[in-house]
């Protein structure tokens, strides 16, 4: 079997005002603030002449509204996936550090995130067995395009969060601890992939 290779270009969206805030976003459907517009300036400029295979997006407005203002001309082919939403901090959406420090439950999930799930929040299992669903659904079909029978190299570019964008290098990259994956409102990364007869693997990995 050929080699078939992918470029994922991973962008997350620009900040909202709970993040500028430092509160717990997750499925909370928010605008982007004016500072989040300005982030992705220079984001536009870097992404203006790449040519996409397919484009995937979650589907909650912050990012909606990122893919919107960096490549408007990408917005009507885009795949809007709730799969690629932020994890569900429940009851502790829109709440700060400082305003959940002293509750005993909190200060469990800080040290065992794995195990202990927010009140009426997403598990840590959910999350993961979601983005991996996703992942499995959009290689399935990059598998499939045509073009990787060329010596061409396919690209998709993907919009999403930051845990989201952490969860799908770690899976692809096994070595890179989820913690380990800084990814600023606004930045590209980009994960290089190679498929061979035994599946998917992650190559080169970088920010640009």
């Amino acid at each position: 079997m050929d080699m078939k290779r992918l470029n994922l270009v991973l962008m997350r969206h620009g900040s909202t005002v709970w993040n500028e805030q430092k509160r717990y976003l997750g499925h909370t459907d928010l605008s982007l603030s004016s500072k989040g517009r300005e982030e992705l300036i220079s984001t536009r400029d870097k992404l203006k002449e790449m040519v996409f295979d397919g484009i995937y997006c979650s589907d909650l407005v912050r990012c909606r509204e990122s893919l919107n203002l960096v490549r408007p001309d990408l917005s009507n082919e885009a795949v809007y996936d709730s799969r690629l939403r932020e994890m569900d901090f429940g009851d502790w959406e829109g709440h700060t550090y400082d305003q959940l420090k002293d509750i005993p439950l909190y200060r469990q999930w800080l040290d065992d995130p794995r195990h202990i799930a927010p009140p009426q929040g997403e598990s840590w299992e959910a999350f993961e067995h979601r983005i991996t669903e996703f992942l499995e659904s959009m290689l399935r079909i990059a598998e499939d395009v045509q073009v990787f029978d060329s010596p061409l190299v396919s690209s998709v570019l993907l919009v999403a969060h930051g845990g989201v964008i952490r969860q799908i290098v770690h899976h692809l990259h096994q070595d890179i601890a989820f913690w380990d994956i800084r990814i600023e409102p606004g930045d590209l990364l980009v994960l290089k992939l190679e498929h061979n007869e035994i599946g998917w693997s992650g190559g080169g990995l970088h920010i640009i």
